[in-house]
């Protein structure tokens, strides 16, 4: 099979999160969140810029796509979608193809008109930035006479969310379990979000004996979609428990109503340490 070459698709999808270097691209904001309701006109104007990391020019195009956060918190993309939620047919953009060189900044202007005809609760659409012309690069198996070229297609996507109307968020924590696994113990929580838009979380999870704090540390945050619900597993940090017995394990988890105020739910589990420590 001399000279065989096997190809290789990879895709970048960033949602929401810092775009890591190796993407040739970095998109500023992240996220675009509207409240309508907040807004004197019937639309809105926004932008987001696209700076180029590669030596070379790189050529982008831009295009809408409808999107669903799912129950372990993941960004589902669909093909076509009748949701009435659905931003895709109404955002507008310039420009719609571009090219940007290193250290250079293209903007992104975007419009979405008639915010008196959305439906209340939560609207979105992803905005995605894909580069035109994907990279090749050949890498060595280890076989003889068989290679591998990877083709490197970079798409970035931004998020675009606009509430209107009667809008609520709101989080409830429908059972805080802790079960066990052979690489040690691990929280079983599932979060519900009872309002028609997202909730975006953060918290801490506590290590009590009685009254006294044993330890603090991070809940690795998430989004739950509106109406839906997250199924959240993290594992335990006991590395400061010294002495087994009996302790609480408590969870205290902080959200933005649709008022912008914080709110922090909390719940407890027992976590009994027995045996070495």
């Amino acid at each position: 099979m001399s000279g065989m070459k096997k190809k290789i698709f990879g895709l970048l999808i960033a949602l929401g999160l810092a775009v890591p270097a190796f993407a040739s691209v970095a998109v500023a904001p992240t996220r675009v969140e509207i409240n309508a309701n907040k807004l004197k006109n019937n639309y809105v104007t926004t932008a987001i810029e696209v700076k180029g990391d590669s030596q070379q020019p790189m050529r982008f195009k831009v295009y809408p796509g409808f999107f669903t956060i799912n129950e372990k918190g993941e960004v589902v993309m669909a093909e076509s979608s009748n949701d009435p939620h659905d931003l895709t047919k109404k955002i507008r953009f310039v420009p719609s193809e571009f090219t940007v060189v290193q250290g250079r900044n293209q903007k992104v202007r975007i419009n979405i008109g008639n915010l008196n005809q959305l439906p209340d609760g939560e609207n979105r659409t992803m905005l995605y930035i894909e580069d035109v012309n994907p990279k090749e690069m050949n890498i060595p198996t280890g076989r003889a006479g068989i290679g591998a070229q990877l083709i490197v297609k970079t798409r970035v996507g931004v998020p675009v969310y606009v509430d209107k109307g009667r809008v609520s968020k709101e989080a409830e924590i429908e059972y805080f379990n802790i079960v066990k696994a052979k690489d040690g113990l691990y929280t079983d929580m599932k979060i519900l979000s009872k309002g028609n838009s997202k909730v975006r979380y953060s918290g801490k999870v506590q290590i009590l004996q009685g009254k006294s704090l044993i330890d603090e540390y991070e809940l690795d945050g998430g989004v739950v979609g509106g109406g839906n619900y997250f199924v959240k597993k993290q594992k335990i940090d006991t590395r400061n428990i010294k002495n087994s017995g009996e302790y609480t394990l408590r969870v205290v988890i902080s959200y933005l109503d649709e008022n912008g105020k914080k709110k922090n739910i909390k719940k407890e589990a027992n976590l009994n340490i027995t045996g070495k420590v």
